[in-house]
């Protein structure tokens, strides 16, 4: 695999600022805490001070005109980037607890709030529950995975939320299926230890790149490859084949155009796909305002042709059981 573009960056008086995709700017407009320059060319430069009129407004105009990109300073850059992964997470913890460090207990109870929003019945958090705590006390003896668990939930806390709440739609997902219940387990592991690898900055410069991969931290397109071989070499007796394999396939999609290897159809295995819906819908929910009355176009607007595989039929026709929509027929 290629070298990752870098992040493009310039020196204006002295200090360092970095080249932003104008539609991440944009798009997050409100959680803009700071001045910023307008570059019109390579010399010239316009400057907005924080706290002025029609932000979003100007950078519509300035995008009409051919602009790509705008100009923070390193300092003002992360903050920016911080205030939209934190954003992110309004779904399920308010701006007030976003900030400070949340118990498991804590984390647990804001996800069953969530769960049971959406419509989920409240049965799924219990094993959900039973499943989470199970996994903590599992990995608790893994003397190698232990500490990049940790340090991955110090970290990433809001992240590690939403990957308790897909594990929880995963489980669902194989309840309507009627999968036998040691399948919740390997969805628990799976879903937990998927992103371990991953680190703040990772994320911040995936949500920069505003979905040009070339972008994108060779760390982060490798990391389900990366983690599974971790995992496989410290856990090949206690972890199962579709464990592994599932890690390794959590971010493909059976279109092809997920990565790391670009996967598509039968060659994502089917706990994988059970994942993959999950984890997709869960993505979906944290990044648009839903609303349960609507749920049907919300939940069918994911479901569009890249899930129209055999392979994908069980787990899409579940989520649709499990939100209550039905599914029409041909």
């Amino acid at each position: 695999m290629s070298e990752a573009v870098s992040i493009r960056q310039i020196e204006i008086d002295g200090e360092v600022y970095t080249h932003l995709p104008i539609d991440v700017a944009i798009k997050y407009a409100p959680k803009i805490r700071s001045g910023f320059y307008v570059p019109l060319n390579e010399t010239k430069r316009v400057r907005i001070d924080f706290g002025e009129d029609n932000i979003k407004e100007k950078l519509e105009g300035y995008k009409e005109k051919g602009l790509e990109s705008i100009l923070f300073a390193a300092e003002d850059y992360n903050l920016f980037l911080r205030e939209i992964k934190r954003g992110l997470i309004g779904f399920f913890v308010k701006d007030e607890e976003v900030s400070k460090n949340l118990s498991l207990e804590q984390i647990l109870f804001l996800v069953r709030k969530a769960i049971i929003y959406i419509g989920i019945e409240e049965p799924i958090c219990n094993a959900g529950e039973e499943q989470v705590n199970k996994f903590i006390n599992w990995i608790k003896g893994s003397q190698k995975v232990t500490p990049l668990f940790r340090s991955f939930i110090k970290e990433n806390q809001d992240q590690f939320i939403i990957n308790v709440f897909s594990t929880y739609v995963g489980i669902a997902l194989a309840n309507a299926l009627n999968w036998p219940p040691h399948i919740q387990e390997k969805i628990t592991q799976a879903t937990l230890l998927a992103d371990i690898l991953v680190t703040e900055k990772d994320l911040m410069q995936v949500i920069a790149a505003d979905g040009n991969r070339e972008l994108w931290p060779p760390h982060f397109l490798n990391h389900p490859t990366e983690t599974a071989k971790l995992l496989r070499l410290h856990h090949s007796n206690t972890l199962s084949r579709e464990v592994f394999r599932a890690v390794e396939q959590h971010q493909e999609l059976p279109d092809g155009s997920g990565f790391p290897a670009g996967l598509k159809g039968l060659s994502i295995d089917q706990l994988s796909a059970i994942l993959i819906v999950s984890r997709t819908f869960t993505d979906a929910l944290v990044e648009s305002d839903f609303a349960y009355d609507s749920r049907e176009d919300f939940v069918k607007g994911l479901l569009d042709e890249r899930f129209d595989y055999n392979n994908f039929k069980n787990p899409t026709k579940a989520l649709l059981a499990v939100m209550g929509i039905e599914e029409k027929s041909n």
